[in-house]
């Protein structure tokens, strides 16, 4: 999509929705309609948003029909999302789980625990299709809400493993869903240390993707009688091959620092785990790479990432690229801080999970456009918002934040939304 595309909410809305297949032609222009609108204000309410109370019940009527599913609403983004990954050379599939809080919406119903046992509301996986270098995110190339399975009373862990469906399946059924890359063309799925799942391995192989994933399980491998015989204990035990500097993101309350790291890296095998049913017998030859930092700041934890790759890494330049690549990780989190902070999905006033999942339809693929609205004022700072953003959009940020949209610079238009959201939604 050209850039003036995305900047202007009618041309955003109709290249996006436009070719939607909703069995009905008038209701693929209502949910054109709807995504301008919401595009041109993302932070206001519904009704706000409609304009008037004809289109606020023509929304809440879409809302509801049972042909406007989610995943009807997503497929000409995804396709679209899709068709622009198969034309890279390297492609990174960067997913993660979040979950949509609705434990203020007493009144809501279809919602599942999340959290403690007192968290009501459900969860969303979403897989972005990320381009490197440059960090271009170019959409959700596959995405799943889902309500939390309730586990039989008094389960225990060995039975939970046993089980035929679990929750973290869906992080196997996202790439398959995704499926094959076009030939002549590399796509690497990469995860945090949730996707550390020995099936989640087996399912990018038999989808002729790779993966990348940071460790979490001390796996067991091949290894001579006298040599250390688990993947974090070895991987540890490599001695720093080189070192360089790295920029630490703000993160959960700790603040962004510059720090010098180490590097190693190396070839292991690993063992199947025997308590994994879904698993195969067969061993896999992966990539470890491991940056660690020697020293951190007072009250900082040393960073630590062990990651696990199918990408051949033979070389100093690859295993740093690696580490690049799984830095694009944080994209993800970005994009589910926009869905909340700048679409305000939990404060939505439907009254049924479903139709709020359906509104998810909509509002995903508003995010992404959020996180490339973000990329362009990164690229310039001080140009003047109103030059980018829609004027109801920046009027409602303006009274909110006690600035002018007069002299509101894009900088301090997103750093205005990062203090409404949290600090990972600043531009860096």
């Amino acid at each position: 999509m050209k850039t003036q595309e995305v900047l202007d909410a009618k041309s955003w809305a109709e290249h996006t929705f436009g070719n939607v297949q909703l069995h009905d032609r008038r209701r693929t222009r209502r949910t054109i309609q709807a995504a301008s609108n919401l595009a041109e204000n993302p932070l206001g309410s519904l009704p706000a948003q409609m304009h008037d109370w004809k289109g606020t019940k023509a929304l809440y009527r879409l809302l509801n029909e049972p042909d406007v599913t989610f995943a009807a609403l997503m497929q000409p983004h995804v396709q679209q999302t899709r068709e622009q990954a198969a034309s890279s050379a390297v492609m990174l599939l960067v997913q993660d789980t979040t979950d949509i809080d609705l434990s203020h919406r007493y009144k809501i119903s279809g919602t599942g625990q999340i959290g403690n046992e007192r968290g009501r509301g459900f969860f969303v996986q979403t897989v972005l299709a990320v381009r490197p270098p440059t960090k271009e995110v170019l959409g959700c190339i596959s995405q799943e809400p889902f309500v939390r399975i309730r586990a039989p009373k008094g389960e225990q862990r060995h039975q939970r493993l046993k089980r035929q469906e679990r929750e973290t399946d869906v992080w196997m059924r996202q790439v398959g869903a995704i499926g094959a890359p076009e030939p002549g063309s590399t796509w690497v799925h990469v995860g945090d240390r949730g996707a550390d799942m020995f099936p989640f391995f087996l399912a990018c192989q038999a989808n002729q993707t790779h993966f990348l994933v940071r460790a979490a399980q001390n796996r067991r491998t091949e290894a001579d009688e006298e040599e250390i015989k688990h993947s974090l204990d070895r991987a540890r035990a490599f001695p720093s091959q080189q070192s360089r500097p790295l920029e630490v993101l703000a993160q959960h309350g700790h603040k962004a620092r510059s720090t010098q790291v180490q590097l190693a890296f190396g070839q292991m095998t690993l063992l199947p785990p025997r308590n994994e049913p879904q698993a195969s017998n067969e061993p896999l030859t992966v990539w470890v790479i491991r940056v660690w930092e020697e020293r951190a700041p007072e009250g900082e934890k040393p960073l630590e990432w062990v990651l696990l790759t199918s990408v051949p890494t033979t070389t100093l330049e690859q295993a740093w690229e690696r580490v690049d690549w799984y830095r694009h990780r944080w994209l993800v989190e970005e994009y589910h801080q926009c869905l909340k902070s700048g679409c305000r999905i939990e404060e939505r006033q439907l009254q049924t999970v479903d139709a709020l999942m359906r509104l998810l339809g909509v509002l995903s693929p508003l995010a992404v456009r959020l996180l490339q609205v973000r990329a362009y004022a990164r690229e310039a700072p001080q140009r003047p918002a109103s030059e980018v953003i829609e004027p109801l959009m920046l009027a409602v940020l303006a009274q909110r934040s006690a600035h002018s949209p007069a002299t509101m610079t894009l900088g301090t238009f997103w750093a205005e939304v990062a203090r409404l959201g949290g600090s990972s939604f600043a531009p860096s």
